[in-house]
């Protein structure tokens, strides 16, 4: 079979469905991309009507990553975009990125996978049926393809805690899946569980409505902030392979002491009543600059986790009670899975993915299935995601040939036992990864890993920029399969479109201060006492 007659179906037509789109016909590929609504964006789109089994956003949402580093490797986002857009700008991005690149040819709308399964000859074809149900007429139809590529995220099938009583609640209990509006709740008195950005998000906008609100957890949170110092993007900052390398050479209680100071600058956890007893690294980032103020004007208070429901009143742990609840928003995250695809196949338990790399089925006896964008990285998932796609389609191809099995099974358990040893044990922290070093592995993989080293020497000034700069995704178009030549250019100007986008007028021809040769003996000095702090707490 030549590349040009190898069909991929690609399942879901958001974010990661649109950059394996492109990713396919990058590599000569035939996709066909089944999308089970009328329109693009996945998650992203908000809707009025809640679908089972897929996500959508609240009306309010706002992305927690900024534009440029959300971005896709060759898709720089308009100057004139906010620097964290709301998800109607996303999804106007998402939809520039279609129109761009000509993707929606390659969609069936309305088309709903019922199922997915091994070809009778899978064994020696490595091929795959698919049950297709045309949502519109109702007729379901059987197709095979040579590989899958499933892009239906992990924010789908609701979980839902269990407390005490609360089978007796006369009240309405709603989860953040299925919130969609503040307004309806105007003057209720409402309990929202959990400090995810889920939870915090829907109290913070309940709050506008209704006061106050009692915003429960187990554990507490760091609570971070999205704008950084002096207003620029906070992931601007943090995101940078100088920090990231950093953190990888000192001890994790020196980096953790750091951060939380750090985040206690903005406000005092404990005098707020929100702080955990595990360290800032151990749960996902929670992100809101509104919350502070929230909880200092009363219109959020904090409460420990439920004890039991009765008819109208919810008890916590502490003895508290709150009475005449009319309201409970369960942010209590997602179970992961996939139902259309048969369970000799994959068979999801505890939100426990047994995937190399979290993309590829470690047994399959041949490598023609990958899942895209079932990760919950530090930063954007849409970098990493069109990475995953990118190797994926080298996979297929016969480019890439992944490790055996066994070593692909060490390596799910050395991720699980790393994973386990630092997060705090709940469903949630089964997919975490480190934004830098995970996106710089897969990079690896594709080919396409800048050489900072070579441009060290041939440009110090823009080595300093990927060095200490956000390492947005542009660097991974720098070099490799596919490149761009506008990579460079979008790097060098990645500030000047952050700052156009809050700017009433032009910015000032101001040049950002360059490194020079004090600088770079500065950093030389740096490089060298962070290489005796490896040595010596290694």
């Amino acid at each position: 079979m030549n590349d040009m007659t190898m069909r991929v179906a690609i399942i879901g037509g958001g974010c990661c469905g649109l950059t394996a789109i492109k990713a396919c016909t990058e590599a000569g590929l035939q996709p066909v991309c089944f999308e089970r609504t009328d329109d693009i964006c996945g998650l992203w789109r908000f809707t009025e009507d809640v679908i089972e089994g897929k996500g959508s956003v609240a009306k309010s949402t706002i992305i927690k990553t900024s534009k440029e580093m959300t971005a896709f490797s060759d898709f720089p986002p308009p100057p004139e975009f906010p620097v964290y857009m709301h998800q109607e700008y996303v999804c106007t991005y998402f939809r520039m990125y279609a129109d761009k690149f000509d993707l929606k040819k390659y969609i069936r709308f309305k088309s709903e996978i019922e199922r997915v399964s091994k070809s009778e000859d899978f064994v020696e074809t490595g091929r795959w049926k698919l049950k297709i149900k045309d949502t519109t007429t109702g007729v379901s139809t059987v197709e095979t393809f040579d590989a899958v590529v499933v892009c239906t995220g992990h924010h789908a099938y609701k979980h839902y805690a269990k407390f005490p009583g609360m089978e007796k609640f006369k009240g309405e209990i709603v989860h953040t899946h299925d919130y969609k509006y503040s307004a309806p709740y105007k003057n209720k008195k409402a309990i929202v569980v959990g400090v995810g950005n889920s939870g915090i998000d829907a109290a913070v906008d309940l709050s506008h409505v209704t006061s106050p609100v009692y915003l429960s957890t187990r554990r507490g949170a760091w609570v971070q902030r999205n704008i950084g110092p002096k207003g620029v993007p906070g992931d601007f900052v943090t995101t940078t392979r100088w920090n990231s390398y950093l953190e990888s050479i000192l001890p994790q209680s020196w980096t953790d002491s750091a951060n939380e100071r750090r985040v206690n600058q903005n406000f005092d956890h404990t005098l707020y009543s929100v702080k955990p007893k595990h360290r800032i690294s151990g749960q996902h980032p929670s992100l809101n600059d509104d919350l502070p103020l929230r909880l200092a004007s009363g219109s959020v208070k904090m409460k420990p986790n439920i004890k039991r429901f009765t008819e109208s009143h919810v008890e916590f742990d502490d003895g508290s009670i709150v009475t005449n609840v009319d309201v409970v928003v369960l942010a209590t995250g997602y179970d992961y899975g996939y139902p259309f695809i048969d369970k000799d196949v994959v068979d999801v338990q505890e939100n426990v993915l047994d995937f190399y790399l979290y993309e590829f089925l470690p047994d399959l006896e041949k490598q023609t299935m990958a899942f895209i964008g079932c990760i919950q990285p530090t930063g954007a998932i849409m970098p990493i995601a069109e990475l995953q796609c990118r190797y994926a389609m080298q996979v297929f191809k016969g480019e890439k040939t992944l490790p055996s099995p066994a070593n692909m099974w060490a390596d799910i358990k050395r991720r699980r036992s790393a994973m386990r040893g630092r997060y705090v044990n709940t469903q949630r922290h089964t997919i975490q990864v480190d934004y830098i070093t995970f996106i710089d592995e897969m990079a690896s993989k594709v080919g396409c890993k800048p050489n900072i080293l070579r441009y060290l020497v041939t440009n110090p000034v823009f080595a300093m920029k990927l060095i200490f700069g956000p390492c947005t995704a542009y660097q991974y178009r720098l070099r490799g399969p596919n490149s761009w030549e506008g990579a460079k250019k979008a790097i060098e100007n990645q500030w000047e479109r952050t700052e156009k986008a809050t700017m009433i007028k032009d910015p000032p021809a101001v040049e950002r201060q360059g490194w020079g040769m004090p600088g770079l003996y500065t950093m030389a000095g740096v490089i060298l006492l962070a290489v005796l702090i490896r040595v010596f707490y290694r």
